[in-house]
């Protein structure tokens, strides 16, 4: 029951969080009046918060949530003015409590010191009255009045289970209930283990290797091949297996929303530390990813967050100079294209030198004197350790270290990331994620008698080139619809000795990802296309570069899935 509490605690207080950044937005000036409901469903967490609390024995942090719940009592009704030091200290007070949930989790009977921050809400709490307009309040509905008003009465605690969170909570309308005279529907969820969905997950995979096998295979039946009864039970297999495949995936993606949502608390702290003003808004934030790629995508959107705000934005004084408005705008934007999830930061500062990149890097020996170098490569250098334009180490930046933590770890989800600048008119980083980790769409190459998984997100299109489209001679490249693509051989790549087709009669597969230039890849043969469980590789293999993983291919044999982009570079 106390993991349970744990886990809705952590749900309430990322709401929380939520709730007083808008507050603080609505007390900014020419922005009206906060809106009641708001201060009513603060109310409703804190209260939930502190009776669910009392419920399981965390007593210090019951506590703490009474001080809390009796300030947010007093904003709403009127008694004590919205203002940034309020805000403040609502912020450092939700902190706060999420570290204690923190710190429950790893030891249930931990003890706090909260002396400090009791003493300062205390005073808030004998601050004179009233000091703000009282604000006007609004009705609700009778059913759901006399729900919260049984709540208060009962300090009723929240619905828990002893399991880890994979789902959101419930939502649910009162029996016979409707909004604007149209009947909702009520949707109910429970909250199921994660480890009990990665073995879901995991025996999906296994299904879906056997059903490719049987497929692979069904030719070779001999007459009971030919039976229709059993042709049409393997086809019905088929639709089943795509079906359980598909809702089992879809139980690990969750919405990128709570992690955007933490993106506006780092606007606002590193704006505040620098003295800029800073307007965050977000798109997308309902666009769903897995679960295991959204965990780890926060640390690097973290550091391209405080990079936008503190080295892409210029000050206000700096930016009326410029024309520009003193308050810059971050935009955090998600969508899907093909097989991946496109997660964009961008801002309209001063943008990136190419010029100043490359002079900065000789400065520090990254490079050699005299080095010139395209715009796009030049932009790849803030991701080199060590490198930094700030003259002074600050709390926030200078130390060179940060954005090379956010190349490597989305290398690590096998995914890409592209910078678009422009010098006075601001920045855009573009990260391409795959939706899962678990099983991909893979198109299967064969490369003399070896054969490899290259995922479709990677291809744009395969061509057989005729041989006056192609030109040899140092640097293959082959003419595709006016355009002029360079030739990599896979085979050369991997350093996988044997035979040299000629591009024309070999196959060659068009690549057109996050990079500036297309570019093609030369295999032997297309064997076909398979949906393919990703399998860990052991230690010994774990981290090989350019490979994505392991897959059992129908047949029953294993092969390579490999990662193009990085494979590319490792080359050049």
């Amino acid at each position: 029951m106390k993991l349970g509490f744990l886990d809705e605690a952590e749900q309430l207080l990322g709401d929380s969080e939520q709730c007083f950044l808008d507050l603080e937005k609505s007390s900014s000036p020419g922005a009206g009046a906060p809106a009641p409901a708001s201060y009513e469903q603060l109310f409703r967490l804190a209260h939930n918060l502190k009776g669910s609390a009392a419920a399981v024995g965390f007593d210090e942090l019951k506590a703490f949530t009474h001080q809390l719940e009796s300030l947010i009592l007093k904003l709403k009704k009127g008694e004590l003015a919205l203002g940034g030091k309020v805000v403040g200290l609502l912020l450092t007070c939700n902190d706060r409590m999420r570290q204690m949930v923190k710190e429950l989790r790893e030891d249930l009977f931990a003890k706090f010191d909260n002396t400090e921050l009791m003493t300062q809400l205390a005073a808030f709490h004998s601050a004179p009255a009233p000091l703000a307009p009282k604000p006007a309040t609004v009705a609700a509905p009778t059913h759901l009045m006399a729900k919260l008003h049984a709540e208060t009465e009962a300090h009723a605690p929240m619905a828990f289970a002893e399991s880890a969170p994979a789902t959101g909570g419930s939502t649910a309308t009162a029996p016979g209930g409707s909004e604007n005279g149209v009947h909702a529907t009520t949707v109910e969820s429970i909250r199921v283990s994660l480890d009990r969905l990665d073995r879901l997950i995991d025996n999906v995979g296994e299904l879906v290797i056997s059903h490719t096998f049987i497929e692979k295979y069904r030719g070779s039946l001999g007459t009971l091949s030919e039976d229709a009864t059993l042709a049409k039970r393997i086809d019905e297999l088929g639709k089943v297996v795509r079906e359980i495949r598909q809702i089992s995936m879809s139980l690990r993606m969750v919405p990128l929303k709570s992690t955007f949502q933490k993106m506006q608390r780092i606007v606002r702290d590193t704006s505040r530390a620098l003295g800029k003003e800073v307007i965050f808004f977000t798109t997308g934030d309902d666009t769903e990813i897995d679960k295991t790629v959204l965990e780890r995508i926060g640390d690097p959107l973290v550091h391209l967050i405080r990079n936008a705000v503190d080295h892409g934005l210029e000050s206000p004084a700096a930016r009326k100079a410029a024309g520009k408005t003193p308050a810059g705008t971050i935009q955090l934007n998600a969508y899907h294209r093909g097989g991946n999830v496109m997660i964009e930061v961008r801002d309209d500062g001063g943008g990136m030198d190419p010029a100043k990149l490359t002079a900065k890097a000789i400065e520090k020996g990254i490079l050699p004197a005299g080095t010139h170098l395209s715009a796009s490569d030049a932009y790849q250098l803030i991701f080199a350790p060590g490198f930094s334009t700030k003259a002074e180490v600050t709390e926030i930046s200078g130390r060179g270290v940060g954005m090379d933590v956010v190349k490597q770890n989305i290398k690590e989800l096998q995914g890409v990331i592209h910078i678009e600048s422009a010098v006075g008119k601001g920045t855009t980083f573009r990260v391409a994620l795959p939706l899962t980790l678990a099983i991909v769409d893979g198109m299967v190459v064969r490369i003399g008698q070896e054969r490899f998984v290259v995922p479709m997100s990677n291809v744009y299109e395969s061509v057989r080139p005729k041989r006056d489209e192609v030109e040899t001679g140092g640097l293959e490249r082959m003419r595709l619809r006016g355009e002029t693509l360079p030739v990599f051989r896979l085979a050369d790549l991997l350093g996988r000795p044997g035979a040299r087709p000629d591009p024309w009669n070999a196959t060659l597969l068009v690549v057109r990802d996050l990079k500036e230039h297309p570019f093609t890849l030369l295999v032997d043969d297309i064997e076909g296309s398979q949906q393919v469980v990703i399998k860990p590789l052991g230690k010994d293999l774990d981290g090989l570069p350019g490979v994505a993983g392991g897959a059992i291919l129908g047949d029953g044999q294993a092969a390579l899935i490999l990662d193009i982009n990085q494979i590319i570079e490792a080359s050049l």
